[in-house]
């Protein structure tokens, strides 16, 4: 459970684990090259005595084979040394070094013009050993002569035992010390992370607003990720207190000329009127001021058709305005996705659809379109429109051009401000209907 919690933990133990199978499997592979380093060694001193003990041999008129000289090495002259040579011609052993005494070799001829080869057996002081064995012609000889020459294995495994024993301790100061270095590589290499921590803790207390733009390039990504998180809860909060300002904005005045008319109604009633728009007012200021405070929490990564939506909004504008029987086309909706929350693109594109509605002399055209990663949907009517100058004024809070019109100014404000929560923006221009024609510009998801 810690090592799964703990990612310096979890980096250091799967180092350990590395360098000691590592450490391990090198060991091993050297020991055995070692082995057989000292195996070929070993051989080849024996194939020099081998061929001193041919180069000596001589053999008479009689045919019995006799040693201008023997190895000089003592070894083969102490009883059951360990180091053997010996010559025998079919059965019986013509020459042999002291060190056999009155043993024999236990070797086993090889066949005539196979070459030289290994034999291990127990010699005559009961030890393992190692020998080179040839069967060889001697020149105007009419048999042929079985040569041999043996050492004690155990001189090969009293080397390979020093070795291993100093390779251990090499490896093991050698693992030591690169623990060490991964111990110092895992604490530098997580310094980042603990100064995105500090960073992090400096954002909740309020002294700082985003993280900084100066983490290694493995762990900015993450940091652009969270800087853009934290955008984005800003912009929350600020599209919760810029909601709460527009819906006090349209309560307030009206609930304003509610009181003021109170006041004209004499006696139990008009006291009652009074008292339920202060309990009224006074619910919405606090009401509203704990909305501006915190701010309605949006859905990170959701995906909203836009075509549903805005068949819905249709079916709703031809019940509000059946009387003025509109026609409100829809076209290039289809696969159009929006990367944000439904009730998002219900009040942008609900406000600007009831704009057209109330604009429109017949006709209203809703069309969408990809843009890259990007949708854009225009609605435009066939209504008077609205000249460049004005198009900047009805984009600012509370702004009517017409108070014929009901409504209390805030629709394009209102879905300027949540289209820049998503990086959007909205654009007025002229329709190709002739009326107004407003665009706006969405992430697109997938």
């Amino acid at each position: 459970m810690m090592l799964r919690r703990s990612l310096t933990l979890r980096l250091v133990g799967t180092s350990i684990v590395w360098v000691v199978a590592s450490l391990l499997a090198a060991g091993m592979l050297l020991v055995l090259l070692f082995r057989d380093h000292i195996e070929r060694r070993f051989d080849a001193m024996l194939v020099g005595y081998l061929e001193e003990l041919v180069a000596a041999s001589e053999l008479a008129d009689t045919g019995e084979l006799s040693l201008a000289w023997t190895p000089v090495d003592p070894r083969f002259n102490r009883p059951h040394s360990g180091w053997y040579w010996q010559i025998v011609q079919g059965e019986n052993a013509v020459a042999q070094s002291e060190s056999v005494w009155h043993g024999r070799l236990d070797i086993t001829a090889p066949r005539p013009g196979s070459g030289p080869q290994i034999q291990q057996f127990s010699d005559p002081g009961k030890r393992l050993a190692r020998a080179l064995v040839e069967d060889i012609t001697l020149p105007e000889a009419e048999t042929h002569f079985t040569f041999a020459v043996a050492a004690p294995v155990a001189d090969i495994e009293r080397d390979v035992k020093e070795f291993t024993s100093n390779l251990a301790i090499t490896l093991t100061a050698l693992g030591i010390g690169l623990l060490c270095a991964v111990l110092f590589q895992v604490r530098f290499g997580l310094q980042p992370l603990r100064a995105m921590q500090r960073a992090l803790a400096d954002i909740r207390s309020g002294r700082s607003e985003r993280l900084p733009e100066t983490f290694p390039g493995e762990v900015q990504p993450v940091v652009t990720e969270l800087n853009a998180l934290l955008d984005h809860n800003a912009a929350l909060l600020e599209r919760a207190r810029v909601q709460s300002s527009n819906l006090a904005h349209g309560l307030k005045n009206s609930l304003t000329v509610i009181t003021n008319e109170a006041r004209e109604v004499e006696g139990k009633r008009g006291r009652i009127l009074r008292d339920q728009a202060a309990t009224m007012a006074n619910g919405i200021d606090r009401y509203l001021s704990r909305a501006r405070a915190g701010g309605p929490g949006a859905a990170l990564g959701a995906r909203t058709p836009v075509k549903d939506v805005v068949e819905d909004l249709r079916f709703s504008m031809d019940l509000l305005f059946k009387d003025r029987a509109l026609d409100i086309r829809v076209s290039g909706l289809d696969g159009l996705s929006f990367k944000g929350d439904k009730q998002d693109l219900e009040e942008m594109l609900g406000n600007l659809m009831d704009n057209a509605c109330k604009w429109a002399r017949s006709e209203i055209l809703v069309r969408g379109e990809h843009d890259g990663g990007r949708i854009v949907i225009a609605i435009e009517d066939d209504g008077p429109g609205i000249s460049e100058q004005q198009q900047a004024k009805v984009l600012q809070r509370g702004r009517r051009l017409d108070e014929t019109v009901p409504g209390n100014g805030l629709g394009l404000d209102i879905v300027r401000d949540v289209a820049e929560l998503y990086r959007g923006s909205i654009k007025l221009g002229r329709s190709r209907l002739g009326g107004l024609s407003a665009r706006l510009d969405l992430p697109a998801s997938g």
